[in-house]
This record gives structure tokens, sequence and C-alpha cells, in this order.
């Protein structure tokens, strides 16, 4: 199905990542319609989805369970720019934080912790989507 104009679309980064990946979409599946999401476990996949031209409102959650997936997510950056982007880190140090904010997200969380903060933004940036 091809989404129209007024469509959110997700495009879901977990990597390797099975657990969040599975709370992430117990979370997404309450948000967003299931048809509307797509999920990418390489970055080749992503990539392709990113390069894709679109006409839909596009939000994207990454979850970065290393230092080396936060890295090669890096090498996206001019894909992500402009992007209602939100990011899962595997930690909050300097270093950490520092890389990630080069992509300039919407929003950062820490995989660590529960996951309704990200349920919380996710809601509001579709409410926010939405009403454009």
């Amino acid at each position: 199905m091809s989404p129209e104009n007024n469509e959110i679309r997700l495009i879901f980064f977990p990597g390797k990542d099975q657990e969040s990946r599975k709370k992430i979409l117990h979370i997404i599946k309450k948000l967003i319609p299931e048809d509307l999401i797509n999920i990418h476990t390489n970055l080749e996949s992503l990539l392709s989805d990113l390069r894709k031209p679109d006409d839909s409102q596009r939000i994207i959650l990454i979850i970065s369970k290393t230092q080396k997936d936060l890295s090669n997510i890096l090498l996206l950056k001019e894909l992500l720019n402009d992007q209602h982007l939100i990011m899962i880190l595997p930690d909050t140090t300097e270093e950490t934080m520092s890389q990630a904010y080069k992509l300039y997200p919407r929003y950062i969380s820490h995989i660590q912790k529960e996951f309704k903060d990200v349920k919380n933004v996710l809601g509001k940036m579709i409410n926010k989507l939405q009403t454009k």
C-alpha cells in the first residue's frame, strides 16, 4: 500500500537488539497501523528506504545498542537531516551524546530505560504531524 500525503509512516531500525525491538514494536503498533511501519534490521535496507521518494510524513526511530551501531548510523547523516528522528542510545556518556547530536534528533532516550518516554514523544509527534 502506498501512503497517502496525510499518512504518517514510521521507519524503525532496531538493529540486532531483539529485546528492545519487541518492546518498542508493542508500543508502536498501538500508535500507527502496522502497514505503515517499515522495520529494518540492516543498514542496507534502511539506506534503501531512506532514499525512496516519499510524500508521506516520516518518523524515524533508531535503536543503537553499541557505539559501533551509532558510528554506522552516523554514516547516514545526510539522509537523516531534517527528519523526525528518535534515537535510543546504548548509554548517556558525553561521547555517545555528542555523536548522537550530530544527527539532530528530535528526542533521545537511553536503551536501559523503560520506553514510556518514547511512547509519549512518538504519540506527540504523530499528533503534531496529523494536524499539519
